[in-house]
C-alpha cells in the first residue's frame, strides 16, 4: 500500500474512532439535571439538604440501625407496612423495577409505620419477595415517629372493617437520603421506574444501563 493511501486510511479510521469515542461517551455518562427536569420526572430536591438526626431502630436481621447506616451512599427511604394492602406492593415492585436499569444501586429501605405487628424475621420474608437486597427497619412506635418527622413522613391507625383490627394511612412519598445522611429530597408517590432511574443515575453519578 502506498505511503499517502495508508496515511489517509489511518487518518479516516482514527476519525471515527473519535467520533464513536465521544458518541459513547455521551450515550454512557449522566449529565446533571437542572431542578426543573428533576421534578418533571417527579423528584423534589432540597438545597441545602436537611440534617437527619440520629434515630434507633432495627433491622430485618434484628440488627441496631441508626444514622451511620445512611452515611457513606445514596438511600431511600419508603415509609410503608407489609399488611398494607395497596400501594406499599405497588411501590415496592416500581422500585425493584427501577433497580434492574442501574448500573450502581443505592439502598432501599422500608420504615415500618406499623410496627406493633412488623417484627424483624415478618419484614424480612416480606421484602425478600420484592428484592432480596431491599432491606426493613422496624422498632418502638416512638423511635418510628422520630424518624418519620424528621423526613416529614405523616402516618396513624385508621379502624378496619372488623372489630379490632386496623390499617394504617401514611404517606408514600419516597425519602431520598444523600451519602453525608442528610434528607436531600423527595419522590413523589408511584414512580416511573425509567425516570426514577434517570433521577437517581444522575444523583449517584452513574450511567444506566443499555
Amino acid at each position: 500500500m502506498k505511503p499517502g493511501i495508508r496515511n489517509t486510511l489511518l487518518g479516516t479510521l482514527g476519525f471515527i474512532a473519535v467520533i464513536m469515542g465521544v458518541f459513547l461517551y455521551t450515550m454512557l455518562t449522566p449529565h446533571t439535571l437542572s431542578d426543573d427536569a428533576y421534578k418533571k420526572l417527579g423528584y423534589f430536591p432540597f438545597h441545602p439538604p436537611r440534617r437527619i438526626g440520629d434515630f434507633s431502630l432495627v433491622d430485618q436481621q434484628g440488627q441496631p440501625a441508626g444514622h451511620a447506616e445512611l452515611e457513606g451512599q445514596w438511600s431511600l427511604l419508603y415509609f410503608g407496612y407489609t399488611a398494607c394492602p395497596d400501594v406499599c406492593p405497588t411501590t415496592l415492585a416500581q422500585l425493584s423495577q427501577t433497580m434492574k436499569f442501574l448500573t450502581r444501586r443505592p439502598q432501599v429501605i422500608m420504615v415500618s409505620v406499623d410496627p406493633e405487628r412488623d417484627t424483624p424475621a415478618k419484614m424480612a420474608a416480606y421484602l425478600r419477595a420484592f428484592d432480596p437486597h431491599f432491606i426493613g427497619y422496624t422498632g418502638t412506635f416512638d423511635n418510628v415517629v422520630n424518624l418519620a418527622k424528621q423526613v416529614n413522613i405523616a402516618f396513624g391507625k385508621v379502624p378496619g372493617s372488623t372489630p379490632g383490627s386496623y390499617e394504617v394511612n401514611h404517606s408514600a412519598d419516597i425519602v431520598v437520603v444523600n451519602p453525608a445522611g442528610e434528607y436531600a429530597g423527595f419522590i413523589r408517590p408511584s414512580p416511573q421506574p425509567h425516570n426514577l432511574a434517570k433521577v437517581l443515575s444522575n444523583l449517584m453519578g452513574a450511567p444506566l444501563k443499555h
